[in-house]
Parts: structure tokens; sequence; C-alpha cells
């Protein structure tokens, strides 16, 4: 996080290729005694939110490998064994690597949750209480990916101080779940408001309400189906929109990603993302993918090169609406050449050439670090924006009290801006295709959200997790492998690889095959 000072004093706390119950933190600084300062403070601190932009995370692949849905493929057409295809083992590097991370993040916050009451710290007691929030949510949230993806996983709630600690159980989803949300609550309570801070990449009180809303949404649907908690998700996302927190829709949707592309703030749309830094020092500041495993391919280094590599389907791209300002943005509709003998041209596609087109939310012609690396940007990742927040709210709210005009009301805000409408904008010049028809009811009204979530969220690392939640990742998956299969160019009919190879067991990752060997106490996950 380019906010705070990196430091290697705590990243020693846990080595990344050990097995997170294997592992005892030996290389750290005696931790009665570390906790002395704020800086000391705020050093261990950055060592918790460092999980966040490795690349086995949100440096890479939270938003790629695992989020290949109806909406993308993987366009490396030589690759035929990847998380990305739905083509893997409990062995695989990367499903390993997202889970020791995880576990790193938590034992970092178990370290400072246990140490940082140290009677000789000198810090300002609601600066230690700040600190302690974020830390109990950080440790809250990688929880949360951890049960998200694996389903029963160990709940580990103090750090790892002896070899011996090996053998773990797994815990019911339902008990992490609950202790999730507890821990979350709580946190709610000791962080900031956003308006404390000038950038976004800090917990605040409305990161902590967006991501309630998100945990009680999944614990409404699959796999708990705990559908009282609906209520919960609608009662956080109205924290968020409060009118006293000041979050609102930024008028300009594609200034959004331009802005994490340059480094530009905005607290109001985007209430939390992950910062990465231009690696420049050798220090501790590190880049991410974001453009460039995504983005518009070209292989110009000085522009900005990008593989290109998620790529649209068309499904996806018909998707849109005529008039919906949002698919040009997030699905590019021009090709980098050279015209007139000027490179980096943008040539116009065809509407036939929709296989071509990428993720295309954060192109690197805007990005503004110079020079530019060839395989990693320091262009941020959105983990909430203020959007999502409004969509939430609309589906709880359906689910609870049905399609209201404060529902319609919420979709109708992120629709009006997907159409280039100024907010607020009188009722009579809005056009009638732009809101959603009267009259929905909970069924249609639940459908039109689900595909707006789709249209305004696409690429932000979210769809996956919604068609499992929503119980219909796999036949939605089946459904576009046919689709592919008789629609598809011949050229492109791998890009229903990833369809093809989903199944039943696909809803939950493996446990890593060196967690089973080293852990007695692990059991596989069904199918696995």
């Amino acid at each position: 996080m380019k906010k705070y000072i990196y430091s290697l004093l705590f990243m020693m706390t846990v080595s990344s290729c050990s097995d997170f119950l294997d592992t005892v933190p030996t290389d750290f600084i005696t931790q009665k005694n570390y906790f002395k300062t704020e800086t000391d403070v705020n050093t261990a601190l950055t060592g918790i939110y460092d999980v966040l932009g490795k690349t086995g995370t949100y440096g890479r692949t939270i938003y790629f490998e695992l989020d290949i849905s109806d909406e993308s493929f993987n366009g490396l057409s030589q690759q035929t064994v990847d998380l990305s295809l739905n083509n893997y083992d409990a062995s695989d590097v990367k499903v390993h690597n997202l889970w020791t991370l995880l576990y790193d993040g938590i034992n970092r916050a178990n370290i400072f949750l246990e140490n940082i009451d140290n009677e000789d710290l000198n810090m300002n007691p609601e600066k230690v209480k700040t600190a302690k929030g974020e830390a109990l949510f950080l440790r809250a949230y990688y929880y949360f990916l951890l049960v998200t993806n694996w389903g029963d996983v160990p709940l580990k709630l103090e750090s790892t101080k002896s070899v011996s600690e090996v053998n773990m159980a797994r815990t019911e989803s339902e008990v992490v779940y609950n202790r999730i949300v507890a821990d979350m609550e709580t946190a709610f309570s000791m962080v900031q408001p956003a308006s404390a801070y000038a950038y976004n990449s800090r917990i605040t009180k409305s990161t902590i309400a967006g991501i309630l809303a998100r945990v009680n949404l999944k614990m409404a649907g699959y796999p708990l189906n705990k559908t009282e908690r609906f209520e919960e998700a609608r009662k956080w996302a109205l924290v968020v929109m409060d009118t006293e927190n000041g979050h609102e829709l930024n008028p300009d949707y594609k200034q959004i990603f331009i802005n994490h592309c340059q480094d530009i703030y905005d607290t109001k749309e985007c209430l939390w993302e992950v910062e990465f830094g231009k690696v420049a020092t050798g220090g501790q500041e590190e880049e991410g993918s974001l453009g460039a495993i995504t983005g518009i391919g070209n292989s110009d280094k000085a522009f900005g090169y990008s593989y290109g590599a998620m790529r649209t389907t068309e499904r996806y791209y018909r998707s849109f609406e005529e008039g919906d300002l949002r698919r040009d943005w997030t699905i590019n509709n021009y090709y980098y050449g050279t015209v007139n003998g000027i490179s980096n041209t943008h040539v116009p596609y065809s509407d036939a050439q929709i296989y071509n087109r990428s993720n295309a939310k954060w192109r690197r012609e805007y990005e503004t670090a110079t020079p530019k690396n060839v395989g990693t940007t320091p262009i941020n990742f959105p983990i909430l924006r203020y959007s999502d927040v409004l969509l939430m709210f609309a589906e709880a709210e359906n689910e609870v009290n049905g399609p209201t005009d404060e529902a319609y009301e919420a979709v109708n805000q992120v629709r009006r801006r997907a159409y280039g409408l100024n907010l607020p904008v009188p009722p009579a010049d809005i056009p009638s295709d732009v809101e959603l028809p009267e009259n929905l009811d909970q069924t249609d009204f639940r459908l039109r959200v689900q595909k707006e979530r789709s249209l305004e969220l696409g690429f932000e690392a979210l769809r996956r997790f919604d068609l499992i939640r929503w119980g219909i990742y796999i036949s939605t998956m089946r459904d576009l492998s046919n689709e592919i299969k008789n629609t598809a160019p011949s050229s492109y009919k791998y890009a229903g690889r990833t369809a093809d190879n989903t199944s039943d067991r696909h809803l939950l990752l493996p446990i890593p095959s060196l967690e089973i060997a080293l852990n007695k106490l692990m059991k596989q996950n069904p199918q696995w």
C-alpha cells in the first residue's frame, strides 16, 4: 500500500511457500517487545494488508483465473490445464498459493491482535483501537475468501507458536461465517469513517458495512441458504447509503477505471481498493497484473504491454442493451494498429469481431507511471464500489419486501449513469428504456438485478461468486458451453473450454495436496 511504509519486519512472520499450520514465526522480533511505537504498529499492520496485493490474491489470481465465467474466457489459446480452465487438481500451484497467502494474512493478524496491547506501547489509544479494528476485519475478510472458495476450513484464531501445531480439523462453514460476521461487526465500531482518509485503501466503516452486505448475501444463498440474512444485507447496505457518509456514483463510468490507472482517489464511488505501487526502488511496494494480463492486447512495451488474455464471450457482449455506455468501456471496441505510419492508433473492430475483444476496463494507455513494466502495473483494483452497494441493497430489499420503490431507485441510479445521464436527472428527461420496466414481480426483478450486476461489475472478481451463491453457476456454464459450440467461429471454439470442463465439483476448490499431506486431520472436499 502506498500509504504505508513497507518493511521486512512483519513480513518475516510466515513464509509464503510454507504450510500455514507448519510455520513458526521464529524470525519475528520478540513480539511482546516489538509493539512500542506507532511506527511499529503501522509496519505490522501493513504486513496484514500486504497479502491483498500478492500475485496469488488480488495481484492476479482472484480477478483473472478465479473469475472466469460466462463473461469471459482465457484467451491464451495454448493453455489446456489451468485454474482458469476448470482443469486442475489439488496440486495446482495457484490453488495452493491462494490458500497459503490467506492463512499467512490470518496468522499475521493473530500475531498483531495478540501483541498490540503491549503496556510499553507509546501510541494514542484511539489510534490503537482503529488499528485493532482494521486487523480484526482483515482477518475476517481472509476467512471470508477461504470459506467462500473452500467451504469448511480450519478456524485458527491464535498465532502459530510451535512446529507441533500442524494438525487442525476443518470447521463447519456456518460456524466460520458466523465468526466472520461477529468480528466484522466488532471492527465496524472500532475503525474510522471514510471521511477520515483522502484515499481508499484503508479499512473504514463504509468498507466494513459494504462487505458485511456481501457476506450476508452469500450466507442467504448457496450453500447455507439462510434467507433471514437478506434483512442483514439490506441493513448494512443502507448504512453505506446514508447520505452522511457522502458516497455517490461518479457520473462518468469510464473515469472510475481511468482513476485507478492514474492513482487518483475517488472515495465517493470506490469504497475499498487494493493499492499497488511502482516497482522502482527495490522496496516492498509491488505491482499487480491489472491491465497487463487483462487489458487490450499490445506488444509495445513503452506504450503499455498487455497480453489481453481475459477475453469476452459473445454472450456477455450481447447482454448490453443499445445505448449502454458501459459496454464499449468494459469491452474494447478497437484494437491498437498502425495507420499511416502512426502506431497504437485506435482501429475499430467490426461487429463480428467479438471474441477478439478483452476485459478493457483498465487500459494501460492511461497509465501515468513511467517507465511501464511489461508484466505488471501499478493500477489499483477495486474490491468494493458504491454501485455494488446499491445493487446489493436492491437485491436484498426485493427478497425482503419485494420490488419496492426504494429497490427500483437503487437499480435505476446505476442504470442512469450507464446511459450517460447526469445525476440527479428530472424524470421527464429520462428515456423510457433507461429505467427498469414498471410493475416487475419479485422473480423478474431478481433476474434484472442479477443481469445488472454483471453489466455494472463485469471483470471485477464478482461474477463467479454471484453465480455460485445464486445456485446457477453450473447451469449457466453448461448453457455457455452449448452456445459457444453452436455459434462461435471455428477459430474460437476454444473459448468454451472452461464451460466444457465445469462440473459440480467446481463449486469449491480442492484443499491443496500439500495441506492434506501435512495436516493429518484435514479432509479433502467431495469429488476432489
